[in-house]
């Protein structure tokens, strides 16, 4: 079994939610009803979708030039956002999600599929130009956290999106920090970007998962060599909400890294309880109960499964 901060938080908020996106989904599966799922879980929100973009835009090309000793202009990162926002858009409202054949990675970097159009619900072109709007505001929000960009560009060298593994109380726990810095003596720098409207809430306890997979994960081929190892406590954890052009700057104390350890043992043994003893073959939607929120039903990208 594997545990993650997202996949638990979503068992939590409704547990046959979870079932069809971390258990039942498969993109190869023959049983129809199992592929449904997987292209099911592929759809976004376009407030989700946004956030992607900035993701994306950030992971694959400034992360990349930095990484190549150049600095990255503001210009040219609008640029290739404002390309892949359309790319993706195109994609997306033509619903070629469900043409035959199609897959991820046939598709490439212009993959999207909006929940909305799976629903036959319409997107207003209002919805496109206020997350065109958004993602613009992200980035020069980005280049005016100088301060921020300074501490990427110290970097000896920095990862963006890497799955990382690691045991715990018998089972896999994997995080994906949005950003890793390294540097030549001192402890990597975690970076959790957020395109939030109002970044109300806090994130301490993902980026604390973050900073105990970074420091317990196997060291992979591409990690540079550090001084010493560290322990997650040392680490300098940042969350950037990019709408609002802030930085939240987390602390964390041995006895937080404690608790989060055993916030993650809480997780596995709940979802090991949940699993019953059985394979996951052998799991059935009914096996897991619905959520009591109905706006957390109407909402799920999975109701054509559950509903029916």
């Amino acid at each position: 079994m594997t545990w993650s901060f997202s996949e638990y938080r979503l068992f939590r908020k409704c547990p046959r939610q979870w079932f069809y996106k971390a258990i039942f989904a498969d993109a190869r599966a023959k049983d129809p009803p199992r592929h449904e799922a997987y292209l099911l879980s592929k759809l976004q929100t376009i407030h989700g979708w946004r956030g992607q973009i900035v993701d994306a835009v950030l992971g694959e090309f400034v992360v990349a030039e930095l990484n190549a000793n150049r600095r990255p202009q503001l210009d040219e990162t609008l640029t290739r956002a404002k390309a892949l926002f359309d790319a993706q858009r195109d994609f997306a409202m033509r619903h070629k999600l469900r043409e035959p054949e199609m897959s991820v990675s046939k598709a490439g970097s212009a993959f999207a599929a909006f929940v909305k159009i799976e629903y036959g619900e319409k997107l207003e072109d209002s919805e496109f130009d206020q997350a065109c709007v958004d993602v613009e505001t992200a980035f020069r929000n980005l280049w005016k956290l100088e301060e921020l960009r300074k501490r990427l560009r110290d970097g000896e060298y920095r990862i963006a999106q890497r799955n990382l593994l690691f045991d715990h109380c018998g089972a896999k726990v994997r995080a994906v920090p949005d950003l890793i810095v390294f540097f030549v003596k001192e402890p990597p720098l975690l970076v959790d970007w957020k395109v939030h409207t109002f970044g109300t809430r806090d994130y301490a306890d993902q980026l604390a998962t973050y900073a105990i997979a970074v420091t317990r994960v196997t060291p992979h081929n591409d990690f540079p060599s550090l001084p010493r190892r560290f322990q997650p406590h040392e680490l300098e954890l940042i969350e950037a909400q990019l709408l609002l052009g802030t930085t939240r700057r987390h602390l964390l104390q041995p006895e937080d890294v404690q608790a989060t350890e055993e916030h993650i043992a809480e997780g596995i043994c709940t979802l090991q309880l949940a699993h019953d003893g059985k394979s996951a073959d052998e799991l059935l939607p009914t096996d897991f109960p619905s959520a009591h929120n109905p706006q957390t039903c109407q909402n799920c990208v999975f109701r054509k499964l559950c509903w029916n």
